[in-house]
């Protein structure tokens, strides 16, 4: 399985509604990619010394890189990807391979 991640940095607190307007409207888009297996959204609270340098997490889950692919090169995928550096162009954007248990107590 592959993943598409991106990393929206901290913001102001007076910005808040601002992204989350933006945000909304790129999910829109986003999830209109073809070949997404499964969305996974973090609204990041912090880490174990204190504040983290991101605001939100925002996964993409493809069978393989070529779906992903696939679905970043899609009329979507770019209209998305467009959109994405309009309003966030300081989102980290990772691709990376990911092995997910089903059941962890399995283990």
């Amino acid at each position: 399985m592959y993943k598409f991640t991106l990393l929206f940095p901290q913001i102001e607190k007076s910005a808040h509604a601002q992204f989350d307007n933006n945000w909304t409207e790129f999910r829109a888009l986003a999830e209109k990619m073809p070949n997404i297996q499964r969305i996974e959204v973090d609204h990041v609270q912090g880490g174990p010394g204190g504040p983290a340098p991101y605001h939100m997490i925002h996964n993409f889950y493809f069978a393989n890189r070529a779906a992903l692919d696939s679905a970043l090169q899609s009329d979507m995928g770019i209209k998305a990807g467009q959109f994405l550096m309009k309003f966030a162009p300081d989102t980290t954007i990772l691709f990376s391979e990911a092995w997910i248990e089903a059941n962890p107590a399995a283990m």
